[in-house]
C-alpha cells in the first residue's frame, strides 16, 4: 500500500496509457470518416526498403493519427480548447469574419504543379483539339480577402493562375479568367463557409461567363426554379468541428434532362436526392464524383436541327454544381473525372465533340496526380 500511495500518479498514468492503447487495439479500424468527410490512412505494409527511406514511419504516424480511438471526441475537446485560447486555426483551416472557414495553403508543390502544365500541353498537342477551353478557378480566401484572419499569408493564388496561363499560350487553348466576375460578386453568396466549393450561384456566374465566350446564350438563374437544403456542414467544418459554425444552405435546380449514364449505365435525374438526407450533402450534385457522366438534354436554347453538339468537361468536385448549368446549351453534356474514369481518354476522344472544358479548382489543380492520365 506505501509503494501505491507513493506511486499513485505513475501508477494512474500507466493505467490511463494502457487502457488506451488496449482500446486502440481491439477497436477495429474505420475505413471512412463520415465527420471528416474522408478515407482514412490504413495499417501500411512493412518492408525493409520503407523502413530505411522512413516512409514506412511517416505512413504509420499517419495511420495511427487517423485511427486513434475516440478520434471525432478529441477533435471537439481540441476545437473548444482552442476556442478557450482565443486561436483562430484548427487542422489546417483558419477562422474568419461572418463565420467563413479557410484552407491554409501557403506554399505549392512547384514539381508537381509543372507536372500537370506539362500533362496538359501533352494532351493538347495529342488531339490538336480547336476549342479547347481552360479554366481554373480561385478558392475562396482569394476572393473574399476581407473575410480572412489578418497574417494568413497564403499562395497568391491569381499570380500563379497568370503564369499558367501565360505557359499554355503556345498551345491551342482559350484560359478563361473568372476572378473579376466573382470579384464582383464577393459580397454575396458564392462560396460555401464550412465548405471548400464555391455555391450554386458562385458555379452559375462562373457559367454565364463560359457561356458568354463561347456566345451561346446563358440561361438566366432567376428562370431556375429552386430548392433550397438547410444544415449543411462541409469539408472545413468536417476538420474543425468548430462548435459555433454557422451551417450553409445548398441550392439546387429542377434541370430536366432527356437521360443521363454514368459509366455506361443508365441513372434517375442529375441528383442523388438521398445524398441531401446524408451529412456530405454536396455529392448530391452529378451523383458524386464519377469516371464518365453522359447527360442529354432537350432542353438546348442553341439547339440546330440536324445537329447534335457536344460539350466535354474534364473536371474536379466544383464543376458537379457548374455542369447542370450546361444542358441549356449544349444537346449532350460529357463530364469526365479523371480519378474514377473506366476507359481512356483516346477512348473517348474518337467522339466529337464542340467544345472542350477542362475546369479545376487551383488547389486542385496544383496538386492532382490524375491529371497525368489525359495522355492515355
Amino acid at each position: 500500500m506505501t509503494f501505491i500511495r507513493k506511486n499513485l500518479l505513475l501508477i494512474l498514468f500507466f493505467l490511463f496509457i494502457l487502457g488506451f492503447s488496449l482500446a486502440d487495439i481491439l477497436t477495429p479500424d474505420r475505413i471512412f470518416s463520415d465527420t471528416e468527410n474522408r478515407y482514412l490512412a490504413q495499417n501500411p505494409k512493412f518492408t525493409l526498403s520503407s523502413l530505411m527511406d522512413n516512409s514506412f514511419g511517416l505512413k504509420y504516424e499517419e495511420y495511427i493519427n487517423d485511427q486513434f480511438v475516440g478520434r471525432d471526441n478529441w477533435i471537439d475537446i481540441k476545437s473548444y480548447t482552442e476556442f478557450a485560447l482565443a486561436k483562430i486555426e484548427n487542422n489546417g483551416i483558419t477562422y474568419g469574419k461572418d463565420h467563413y472557414l479557410f484552407e491554409k495553403y501557403q506554399k505549392v508543390d512547384e514539381a508537381k504543379l509543372e507536372n500537370n502544365i506539362r500533362y496538359l500541353q501533352e494532351y493538347l498537342a495529342m488531339y490538336n483539339y480547336p476549342k479547347a477551353t481552360l479554366a481554373i478557378i480561385p478558392n475562396s480566401y482569394m476572393i473574399l480577402n476581407d473575410k480572412v484572419p489578418a497574417g494568413l499569408n497564403n499562395v497568391d493564388q491569381f499570380t500563379y493562375i497568370a503564369s499558367i496561363y501565360e505557359k499554355m499560350q503556345e498551345n491551342n487553348l482559350t484560359t478563361l479568367d473568372f476572378k473579376t466576375v466573382l470579384q464582383e460578386h464577393k459580397n454575396e453568396y458564392i462560396y460555401y463557409r464550412t465548405d471548400h466549393h464555391w455555391t450554386t450561384y458562385g458555379a452559375y456566374l462562373a457559367y454565364r461567363e463560359y457561356a458568354l465566350s463561347k456566345g451561346l446564350t446563358p440561361v438566366e438563374y432567376t428562370a431556375l426554379e429552386g430548392h433550397d437544403v438547410l444544415d449543411f456542414y462541409g469539408t472545413y467544418y468536417s476538420k474543425t468541428k468548430n462548435f459555433n459554425a454557422v451551417p450553409d444552405v445548398i441550392t439546387y435546380f429542377d434541370v430536366p434532362v432527356d437521360s443521363v449514364e454514368i459509366d455506361g449505365s443508365p441513372v434517375d435525374g442529375i441528383y442523388d436526392l438521398k445524398k441531401f438526407e446524408e451529412r456530405d450533402k454536396y455529392a448530391a450534385f452529378l451523383r458524386g464524383n464519377n469516371g464518365l457522366t453522359v447527360i442529354r438534354s432537350g432542353q438546348n436554347h442553341n439547339h440546330q436541327d440536324g445537329k447534335t453538339s457536344r460539350v466535354m468537361v474534364i473536371k474536379d468536385s466544383y464543376g458537379n454544381s457548374f455542369v447542370p448549368y450546361l444542358t441549356y446549351n449544349y444537346d449532350e453534356v460529357y463530364v469526365v473525372d479523371l480519378r474514377a474514369l473506366p476507359n481512356t481518354m483516346k477512348l473517348l476522344m474518337e467522339t466529337d465533340f464542340d467544345d472542350i472544358l477542362i475546369l479545376y479548382n487551383f488547389m486542385n489543380f496544383t496538386n492532382d496526380v490524375n491529371i497525368a492520365k489525359l495522355r492515355y
